[in-house]
């Protein structure tokens, strides 16, 4: 049974008839140069010198990745200053990913509502992003797209104020007054939530299966992560880290985070050592990516 599948067989997908919801709605599409690179990258024996002329063709894209390439978060040696040396140095997987987290960018708007901080929203979305790099990099396992995969979870939410807050200020006001998590709220009011709902826009994106996956399950325990046999893979930190978030967004005590991570293996002090090193690089990587979080 193949990841995606795992996840729409788990989560009931098919409970919110996303193509019906939505088709009143415009949500904005992932950008032309991204479709292109990923369908490029779909093809088998594809060529670096096929890929660097669409990098550069796109000025904006070009430049994220040069940022990014030169960021605390790869930690490479020397500057890179050309795309194909980023290219070459970092790979295709990982020129993926950075194209998908320019997508994000481009996509994700301020919605301008009261009480939703996009700001907010940036900071703990970088902090969750570079925390699941880390934690996967710990775990051993694959932590290539771990970084976009954990940056893309809450894709939903600034999309659904913006352009379905006729029908989306019921959840968000009760949130704003609630104790319950927002995943919560949304089953209970709508039958379906902001997890599932960036699952589709993953789906429609044309997106791999496993940023879809991620996206779609990063609101459940962790226990239910290695119930699905995903302990291994990437969802598990993305899944770790939306509790670490929300632990630090209300400035809880961090027990639920710990017992989470000690399902992982991962023990307090350790837990407590990848938080901090990612909290250190939130305003660093949101320079790279252009993002203003106050």
């Amino acid at each position: 049974m193949n990841l995606l599948k795992k996840f729409l067989d788990y989560a009931k997908f098919s409970t919110g008839d996303f193509e019906k919801i939505f088709a009143n709605v415009e949500m904005p599409p992932c950008p032309e140069v991204v479709v292109t690179l990923m369908q490029k990258l779909d093809q088998p024996d594809i060529d670096i010198d096929q890929i660097v002329p669409l990098l550069e063709s796109d000025a904006s894209l070009a430049a994220q990745i040069l940022k990014i390439a030169n960021s605390a978060l790869y930690g490479l040696p020397g500057k890179v200053t050309s795309i194909a040396k980023a290219v070459s140095l970092l790979g295709l997987t990982e020129i993926r990913n950075i194209a998908v987290g320019y997508a994000m960018t481009k996509a994700v708007k301020d919605p301008g509502k009261q009480g939703f901080e996009i700001g907010k929203y940036w900071s703990d979305s970088i902090f969750r992003a570079v925390f699941s790099k880390k934690t996967a990099e710990h775990l051993g396992v694959e932590s290539e797209e771990a970084f976009s995969a954990a940056l893309l979870q809450d894709i939903a939410i600034p999309m659904l104020m913006d352009r379905w807050f006729h029908l989306y200020r019921d959840v968000f006001e009760t949130w704003l007054q609630s104790d319950k998590r927002l995943h919560e709220i949304e089953d209970d009011i709508l039958a379906w939530n902001h997890a599932q709902a960036g699952a589709w826009i993953s789906q429609s994106w044309q997106l791999p299966d496993i940023f879809t996956c991620c996206i779609g399950l990063h609101v459940s325990p962790v226990r239910e992560i290695k119930k699905l046999n995903l302990a291994e893979s990437v969802v598990a930190p993305v899944a770790l880290s939306n509790k670490l978030s929300v632990a630090f967004e209300d400035n809880t005590p961090l027990e639920n985070a710990i017992e989470e991570a000690k399902e992982l293996g991962i023990d307090s002090k350790t837990l407590e050592g990848l938080v901090e090193d990612s909290k250190e690089m939130v305003s660093s990587i949101a320079e790279a990516l252009g993002i203003r979080t106050s």
